[in-house]
């Protein structure tokens, strides 16, 4: 027959000893520890088995603690079978059940090589009694997974254990952790690959064969990844290629943008040949300009552009003065090379630099501006601070898109020559004389 004990000190340990390690403290496991009892794989029930006079007898280790809970989450265990099962069949007996987790070291045993690392693979015992690594003679040894007691205090109320000789991080680790108020597993380079899946969770997931085993005692826990990042992809970069396509945002082109119901975003000039679309040139740019003063940039700057097998203004977006003064240039940023996506989640910069030229005198004019760098389809509008209300401006850009990685800034300059064009007003008077500052800058839209 087996009795339930309601002794507040029987364990394994002597009730000396016990006074001497127990901390008087209690730890609520799931509480304390990140997760209840029988959620982690270091989890399991100790039963001892005392005779009436309070002898231990025996202690049987149950590994598997959630095979016992029943369906509202309660430990139920019969302890009768428990013992037969152990050749415990007819007699008195005292029992106790300990729900036990392990902190550092095991109960179990492990084998070393000859360098004192844990060796987890086949194994021979030969005939002389001598352990092997399965197919060579390289010599094995059974050592317990645990640390022993080096030195006890005069007082005895204080204990200096010390590690046996494993080398083995995970071992030396918990042995640490032992004086800390957490536990902290170290990854093994060579198998603990940690893959990154950005959508939908971001998610970091440790490969099959890592020797880290996540468990509910984690929860609230750091995962820490110490010099690690997700490398892009970017074989398909080339001159041809460099990852990124710079075009007109906003509403699109040949569209309405600046004051008035007349000043407009034109696509520019797209074809080398000497055909030039004025419906995607000149078309309501608003430089003051009528429907026949336009028709005459178009005669000027197909004059220029004969034979000469080039674009007019090398295939720029063209808006007026006025849409330049008002609105600026709405850009759009679209990545060719689906990778260079993951820049966004990597707290990128971008910084749009402008260069400006008149082609008619030669005056440079720069700009800068901060925007926001959201991966595909990023969106924004670069303003254009100079007036061009007298002359005219053929601008280049350079977007300057860096993030942090490995806490260095790294990143990319996507440079486009000649992106947009500003075209000066077409009709200023000056006393008697009648300057045409458009038709000057058109004249030279082949000199860029």
């Amino acid at each position: 027959m087996a009795h339930f004990l309601n002794k507040k000190y029987k364990t394994k340990i002597s009730d000396k000893d016990y006074d001497i390690i127990s901390t008087g403290r209690k730890t609520i496991l799931g509480k304390d520890s990140g997760a209840e009892f029988g959620k982690s794989s270091r989890d399991y029930i100790e039963m001892n088995i005392f005779n009436t006079n309070g002898t231990l007898l025996d202690s049987i280790r149950l590994d598997e603690p959630k095979d016992y809970v029943d369906n509202l989450g309660n430990f139920k265990i019969n302890p009768g079978i428990i013992m037969r099962r152990n050749g415990y069949f007819s007699g008195d007996y005292e029992i106790e059940f300990n729900f036990l987790r392990e902190v550092a070291g095991s109960s179990q045993s492990v084998l070393v090589d000859e360098n004192n690392r844990i060796y987890n693979g086949e194994f021979d015992v030969l005939i002389d009694g001598r352990i092997v690594e399965r197919g060579t003679n390289n010599s094995l040894r059974e050592i317990d997974y645990k640390y022993y007691v080096h030195q006890v205090s005069n007082s005895r109320k204080e204990v200096r254990l010390a590690t046996l000789p494993i080398k083995d991080e995970n071992y030396i680790s918990q042995f640490n952790s032992l004086t800390e108020q957490q536990n902290v597993s170290y990854a093994k380079s060579d198998v603990d690959l940690v893959s990154l899946d950005l959508t939908p969770n971001n998610e970091f997931r440790l490969g099959e064969n890592s020797s880290i085993k996540l468990d509910n005692t984690m929860i609230g826990g750091d995962f820490v990844i110490n010099d690690a990042y997700e490398i892009m992809d970017l074989e398909s970069l080339s001159e041809e290629n460099d990852g990124f396509e710079i075009t007109i945002g906003g509403k699109g082109v040949n569209t309405h943008y600046g004051p008035g119901g007349d000043a407009y975003i034109n696509r520019g000039d797209q074809d080398p040949s000497n055909n030039i679309n004025i419906n995607d040139t000149f078309n309501e740019l608003a430089i003051d300009s009528t429907k026949k003063e336009n028709e005459k940039l178009l005669e000027i700057a197909t004059e220029i552009k004969k034979d000469s097998g080039l674009k007019l203004f090398d295939g720029a977006f063209m808006m007026g003065f006025r849409t330049a003064n008002v609105v600026g240039f709405p850009f759009q940023i679209n990545t060719t090379i689906s990778d260079l996506n993951k820049i966004k989640f990597l707290q990128p910069e971008l910084v749009v630099k402008i260069k400006g030229r008149d082609l008619v005198n030669n005056n440079e004019f720069e700009s800068t501006s901060k925007q926001k760098f959201n991966g595909n389809g990023t969106r924004g509008t670069i303003p254009i601070p100079t007036n061009h209300k007298r002359f005219g401006g053929l601008y280049s850009a350079e977007f300057d898109l860096s993030y942090e990685l490995n806490g260095v800034r790294r990143g990319f300059t996507i440079f486009r020559p000649n992106l947009f064009v500003v075209i000066p007003d077409f009709n200023v008077s000056e006393g008697s004389e009648n300057l045409r500052f458009a038709e000057q800058f058109v004249r030279q839209g082949i000199n860029f």
